[in-house]
């Protein structure tokens, strides 16, 4: 029977980690699906954003990921597949009994990773990530983790201010604690606006939920 893992690396500063010079370039940098295996380093397909000033090229920073293919380019918006030879990217296809699954994201102060196999792969997985980082970062696991937890969608700062702000004052609440002519009060900004953000994010989530569970499936 298969089972499911989180395992939550924190750490201060993730340019401590390999590869870590990642977070200096990305906004948000999201895990696909594994693409293939070469020389015991995995090819990975990635998701991301890229933060104000930073462009492909800057992918060169990073010694450990080496650039396979875009899939996708519109704006700061990318899609593309790359060989992670970092300590860590290597766990991902090593043990035989558990990989990887969405969502797998990294932050500035933590790495999210998920798993998923028998209950023997997952403990060699646990012995085997506690070897790889050591005592110098914080780890915690999920052994309750049932793949229900949802990646977060791209969101522009403006927008996802509006929708924090709706979930603040109870919008979403049963019965709904405030109106959209509330909220736009609070931010200064219009009622049509605000409408317009509200929906836009709620349109994010949900096909950032679809897109999750059938990844998932």
């Amino acid at each position: 029977m298969l089972s499911r893992m989180q395992f939550i690396i924190q750490y201060q500063d993730a340019i401590q980690l390999p590869a870590g010079e990642i977070v200096n370039i990305f906004e948000n940098l999201r895990f696909i699906r594994v693409v293939n295996v070469e020389d015991s380093s995995p090819v990975l397909l990635f998701s991301a954003t890229f933060m104000r000033g930073k462009k492909v090229s800057s992918l060169k920073q990073i010694p450990s990921l080496e650039l396979r293919d875009v899939l996708h380019l519109n704006g700061q918006e990318i899609l593309f597949s790359a060989q992670m030879s970092g300590p860590v990217a290597q766990l991902l296809v090593v043990e035989k009994e558990a990989w990887p699954i969405a969502p797998i994201i990294i932050e500035k102060e933590q790495l999210v990773l998920s798993m998923q196999g028998t209950s023997a792969g997952l403990s060699n997985f646990l012995v085997r990530i506690k070897s790889v980082i050591g005592s110098r970062f914080k780890l915690t696991v999920n052994k309750a983790y049932q793949g229900e937890w949802l990646t977060a969608p791209n969101m522009s700062p403006r927008r996802k201010k509006v929708l924090e702000t709706a979930i603040d004052m109870g919008y979403y609440d049963h019965p709904r604690q405030c109106k959209q002519q509330d909220i736009a009060l609070q931010l200064q900004r219009k009622q049509g606006t605000i409408a317009e953000h509200l929906l836009l994010a709620e349109g994010n989530i949900l096909k950032a939920w679809f897109e999750q569970s059938r990844i998932s499936e």
